[in-house]
């Protein structure tokens, strides 16, 4: 089951020259003002968002090594059907976090989608010499090399875009107004960023990195953090490369860093270091096991976990909240579950709803469907709840005697600051 050789190497061939976008409608030429700096290294504002991506200026190209099959699985073409190439990570997502390394998520609701199959086989998309890759090829790779844990591919490229693809300000559909794109803007946006996010993928061919510094999957041999360090940086211009391992001990994410000149579109992206997020792997003895291996501690997951059960107190100070996720002093906790999300992440939930967060004012809600819902950060160790990468929250009063009070993400100078903790029950 391989991917036709011709198709990829149309893949990795098509580029876009950085700040003379060529319109995909029209013949006519959007040019980004060359003197601009790139995303996070401006010292005054730029105003022209088609030109400048911000807040979410540091774009992140992640990427999957899933090597555990489901189970009665060992066939080859099974094993590439369900995980991908046997010498190739998988793709996770292309990410615009901030440039502190906080991150946004699902940023406008109207552009969500629902299906990604029948977008790529549009006649937009699809049967014309002036596309950068037809729909139908694109689609082609990311189901070979776009692969969910899960098993429903479909469902990992909704939830990447409609968390990460609607908060890259470049993609908007002003943007594409503004470059006289005649097309049906929201598609053409779905489909740019898949295009995008594909190509960057296959410039980082991590297992063929890997490899060339005698890296390579087995099941006896280990490796030193450093060691992969080092050969991740000669991957990416000798920048450090984020990577994490999973509760095995295996290496299984890779997170490289870019700023971005000019628009998404213009595909300039610079190689950065890594912000310093800390890596879960060892510092010796790190695995990277085989595509089909399973560990002998592996335990599959039980389908109809309703997640953990407990409460959320205030992590330095009293009280706890309640269930519709406000603080209070008085009384009973709320029991909370905290259930893992698809993908990644955590959902918080009472028996008001799922939780999340107003985008307006970044007031906490428990009372969402599950469309609706946030994902939430989790520190094991602490207990802490965290949202878009940071653990900070905030009231703007004190809840005296049977009063309530809203919590909201982030921190305020003028308020009561403190953590969130979920303690288990």
């Amino acid at each position: 089951m391989l991917l036709n050789k011709g198709l990829l190497a149309s893949l990795l061939a098509y580029t876009t020259t950085a700040f003379d976008l060529q319109h995909i409608f029209y013949k006519e030429q959007y040019s980004c003002p060359i003197s601009l700096p790139a995303s996070c290294s401006n010292n005054t504002e730029i105003k022209d968002s088609c030109c400048f991506e911000f807040p979410g200026g540091i774009m992140l190209q992640t990427q999957f090594w899933d090597y555990i099959p489901p189970k009665g699985v060992s066939d080859p073409d099974e094993l590439v059907r369900h995980l991908g190439p046997l010498d190739s990570f998988t793709n996770h997502g292309l990410w615009p976090d901030n440039c502190d390394g906080t991150y946004a998520q699902f940023c406008n609701r109207e552009s969500n989608i629902d299906d990604v199959w029948h977008l790529l086989n549009d006649d937009q998309f699809n049967g014309r010499d002036d596309l950068p890759i037809n729909g139908t090829d694109l689609l082609e790779t990311m189901d070979m090399y776009w692969k969910s844990n899960t098993g429903d591919d479909e469902s990992l490229w909704v939830h990447e875009y409609n968390k990460h693809g609607t908060c890259i300000r470049t993609l908007y559909p002003d943007c594409y107004k503004k470059w006289g794109v005649a097309g049906n803007s929201k598609k053409q946006a779905v489909y740019d960023y898949f295009r995008i996010a594909m190509k960057l993928f296959h410039d980082k061919d991590t297992y063929q990195t890997l490899k060339s510094a005698g890296i390579e999957p087995s099941v006896e041999k280990s490796y030193t953090k450093l060691e992969i360090s080092n050969a991740l940086k000669e991957g990416h211009s000798g920048e450090v490369v984020h990577f994490l391992c999973d509760r095995h001990g295996s290496l299984n994410q890779i997170w490289y860093f870019h700023s971005l000149k000019g628009s998404l579109l213009g595909e300039k992206f610079v190689p950065i270091s890594a912000l310093p997020k800390g890596s879960n792997c060892p510092d010796d003895n790190i695995k990277w096991y085989p595509k089909g291996h399973v560990p002998s501690s592996y335990r599959p997951p039980n389908g109809n976990h309703p997640g953990t059960r407990g409460v959320v107190r205030i992590g330095n100070g009293k009280g706890f909240l309640i269930k519709n996720g406000h603080w209070y002093l008085k009384g009973t906790p709320a029991n909370f579950f905290l259930i893992e999300a698809p993908f990644g992440n955590y959902y918080l939930k009472t028996r008001m709803g799922y939780c999340g967060i107003d985008n307006s004012n970044k007031v906490l809600a428990c009372n969402k469907n599950v469309a609706q819902a946030a994902q939430f950060e989790y520190d094991a160790k602490k207990g802490y709840i965290g949202y878009n990468g940071a653990y900070d929250w905030y009231a703007t009063k004190y809840p005296r005697g049977n009063q309530q009070a809203p919590v909201y993400a982030g921190s305020n100078d003028d308020g009561y600051n403190f953590q969130l903790k979920f303690v288990k029950a």
